[in-house]
Order: structure tokens, then C-alpha cells, then sequence
């Protein structure tokens, strides 16, 4: 059942939505990470991410390790997209939360992590993790402020050993 937050609604994606999340993923991406991470290591993820071709092929869920894209769509105009699944029998991930820059603190990644929540809950998730870039302050207080709690720090995905790139695992009760 879609979710709404006044006039916005969080729902699965469709293929109609490729670009508009492929597009919001790549610039929210490079926006947040900017001052945090190197160039080459941000147009390496973007690149591997957040191509349409990958994002077209991930729009379908593939349960249990991936749920599908959702989005959260005001008036018909996607504004952002999230993602996530199953690694364990009871542990889920969020792979991604994402919006238009313009839309930050108006309550809508909140609805897309219930969303995905929700996905793990109903697939047997007792817990729920994330990982967070390294000072990666804004994000961390996001994470914390709905319940997660910083585990152990890994090398980032795709952190080459010369990037000393750093993620934060942290997790939640579901």
C-alpha cells in the first residue's frame, strides 16, 4: 500500500522511472559526497551504480536480495529513490536512499526508509543496516535519529587500498 507524506506517495518503480532515478541518484551522489570523497572514486560509483542500464535491470525486485527500486513521487514527478533487501535469514540492508537536493528535510527519505523497512519486516528482518560514508555527518545523524547505531567501520565498496575510504556499518532492531 502506497504511503503518503501530505501530497507525496512512496511506491515501487516503474520502467518509466529509469531516468528520473538514474538522474536523482547520480546528482544527489555527487552533491552529498563532494567535499567527502575523491573525484575518481565518486564517478567510479556513480558510473557502476546509478547507469540506466543497471538501474533499468534493478527495477525489478529480486526478493529476498533485493526488494526492487521504490520511489516517492509528488504530483506524478519522482523525488527520490531507495532500495534495499535481505543478506541474512533475519538481517536486511539499505543499499540507498536518495532525493532532489530541493527536497531534503521535508520528511521523504524517512518515508522511503519505512518503506524499505517495512520489506525487510515482512521478509522475516529482525534488524536492519546500513553503511554511511565516514564523516558523513549529516547522514549519520539521519541514521541515528531513526535508530541505528554505529557498529564497525569497512572499507567503502569499491575503495580501491589506496582510497582509505571508510564506511560506518550501523544497525537497527526492526
Amino acid at each position: 500500500m502506497p504511503r503518503s507524506s501530505l501530497t507525496a506517495v512512496v511506491r515501487p518503480a516503474t520502467a518509466a522511472d529509469v531516468s528520473s532515478i538514474a538522474t536523482i541518484c547520480s546528482t544527489a551522489y555527487r552533491d552529498t559526497y563532494r567535499e567527502l570523497l575523491p573525484p575518481g572514486y565518486i564517478e567510479r560509483s556513480v558510473t557502476e551504480f546509478y547507469n540506466e542500464p543497471r538501474v533499468t535491470a534493478e527495477i525489478p525486485a529480486a526478493p529476498p536480495e533485493w526488494f526492487g527500486y521504490q520511489v516517492v513521487e509528488r504530483d506524478g514527478r519522482v523525488l527520490g529513490a531507495a532500495g534495499g533487501g535481505m543478506t541474512g535469514r533475519a538481517a536486511g540492508e539499505l543499499s540507498l536512499v536518495y532525493l532532489e537536493a530541493s527536497e531534503r528535510g521535508r520528511g521523504l527519505g524517512t518515508l522511503l526508509l519505512d518503506r524499505v523497512t517495512d520489506q525487510i519486516r515482512s521478509a522475516g528482518g529482525t534488524e536492519m543496516w546500513v553503511s554511511v560514508f565516514l564523516g558523513d555527518q549529516t547522514g549519520i545523524g539521519f541514521y541515528r535519529a531513526r535508530g541505528f547505531h554505529p557498529v564497525e567501520t569497512v572499507r567503502a565498496a569499491l575503495s580501491r587500498v589506496d582510497d582509505h575510504i571508510r564506511s560506518l556499518r550501523m544497525r537497527r532492531e526492526i
